[in-house]
């Protein structure tokens, strides 16, 4: 009687998987261009971003330069040089500098379709959570702020649903983000401001945000200013104070929830600190207010007190990391702050092309929570959002530049002088210099030579 098979060597039936997920995947280039959700050639032409042909013979092959030069972070001569031998167009780098110029309407276009796409369909069962964050971008050689990018984490989703790109003066308010009713949005200190905050409150929506004690001023019930240092030094050890409070805004005056907890004894030293050294930078010392506020967390919300506890509101907002990581990998996987250039519009064609592969992936990501969600779902061991981002990324980079072998590269070298070479320069190349020097000290050479051999013959 034969043995049954030992469970080391039993096989295991490979799991299928969904037919939903394979349409996702962009295998290629012509897949992933069936995954955008307008028609590119109409709205090229309506933004005038693909006003004549030319060289580029369709809005597919101007979106494939632009994700060239930006997904792969290369120099407008090496796309040249790219484009020439992969045949998709031939322009100098200056004349593709101007095609890339022209595009940053209709990739905000394309973007801004993704998302309302996105956000017309159906949303996930329970609450939508959004948290709200910026980030600064800067260019090279400068040490400051160029770039600010505003974005909205959807939780549920695990995926952003909302971008704004503004240059340095753009500051962090809720209000560039439109709240829905039932939505609730999360902002750390740099969004507790009336009119932000008033922008939420009057359209019905939830909001937790963390306040400083000086850029929100609240008022009790009856209008008087609440003292919040006085209500800190007396707030309970170990568990949180709660208190009710109202803030006018240009909407209107709205009451809200004040929230506090006690951080731990290391954490608040940390805090102190921190704040110490930020005030000491800019040349005056903290103030007393600043430094009680640097022991707590101190929240405001509208959430209704009946079903979210102080606790409730506190783990809320402990979410609101999730939104520094989704930044944190759109720097380090999708390489977005390493913007090549210092002019304004070829700098926004970068931003918004690398958003445009950030909502690419998002798709792909959200399509997959659907079909397994058990990978999501499972807290022991989650799916890497970093090591799922990254290889999203790179098969998407290899999509768009397609394949490259070195006989195509061989049989376009006589087309690519102008993008290999380099222009006039003042001072000659050093190596090239050298090369003319060793050829003609090798001519002196000989010829030497040549003429002692006749001397002695």
């Amino acid at each position: 009687m034969p043995k049954p098979p030992s469970k080391r060597n039993r096989k295991v039936p490979a799991p299928q998987v969904p037919a939903v997920a394979e349409r996702a995947i962009p295998v290629s280039w012509e897949a992933g261009l069936a995954r955008l959700p307008l028609d590119l050639d109409a709205s090229a032409y309506r933004s005038q971003a693909l006003r004549r042909k030319r060289e580029v013979r369709c809005a597919a092959d101007l979106l494939r330069l632009v994700l060239a030069y930006s997904l792969w972070d290369w120099s407008l001569r090496l796309v040249g040089a790219w484009a020439t031998a992969a045949q998709v167009a031939c322009l100098s780098d200056v004349a593709l500098g101007k095609r890339l110029r022209g595009t940053r309407r209709w990739l905000g276009e394309l973007v801004g379709a993704w998302l309302s796409q996105r956000c017309g369909l159906q949303a996930q069962a329970g609450v939508r959570l959004r948290l709200i964050d910026a980030t600064v971008i800067t260019q090279p050689g400068s040490q400051g702020t160029d770039w600010r990018l505003h974005v909205s984490f959807d939780v549920g989703r695990m995926c952003l649903d909302g971008f704004e790109i503004t240059d340095a003066h753009g500051g962090e308010t809720l209000a560039r983000h439109a709240a829905a009713p039932g939505e609730i949005e999360v902002g750390d200190r740099g969004y507790a401001h009336r009119r932000g905050l008033g922008s939420v409150l009057a359209r019905g929506a939830w909001l937790v945000v963390r306040i400083n004690g000086h850029n929100l001023p609240l008022e009790t019930a009856s209008g008087r200013p609440v003292n919040l240092a006085r209500w800190l030094r007396r707030a309970p050890a170990g568990q949180p104070a709660e208190c009710q409070a109202q803030v006018g805004t240009p909407q209107g005056c709205f009451p809200v929830r004040l929230i506090a907890q006690r951080l731990p004894p290391a954490a608040a030293s940390a805090a102190r600190r921190r704040l110490k050294k930020a005030s000491h930078k800019k040349g005056h010392s903290p103030s007393a207010t600043s430094l009680a506020f640097a022991s707590f967390i101190v929240l405001v919300s509208n959430l209704p007190a009946d079903a979210w506890s102080a606790a409730d509101v506190l783990q809320v907002y402990r979410v609101r990391w999730q939104v520094e990581l989704a930044i944190k990998r759109l720097k380090s996987v999708l390489t977005l702050d390493q913007l090549r250039t210092k002019e304004p519009e070829l700098a926004q064609v970068y931003l918004l092309a690398k958003l445009v592969a950030a909502v690419w992936i998002d798709g792909i990501t959200e399509a997959y929570q659907a079909q397994q969600p058990d990978w999501w779902d499972d807290t022991a061991h989650p799916v890497s959002l970093w090591r799922w981002q990254q290889l999203w990324f790179e098969s998407l980079r290899a999509a768009v530049r397609g394949p490259l072998t070195p006989d195509q590269l061989l049989a376009a070298v006589p087309r690519l002088s102008r993008y290999l070479r380099d222009g006039p320069r003042r001072r000659p190349q050093q190596l090239a210099h050298a090369r003319q020097w060793l050829r003609l000290m090798l001519i002196l050479t000989r010829s030497a030579s040549d003429h002692a051999t006749l001397s002695i013959a």
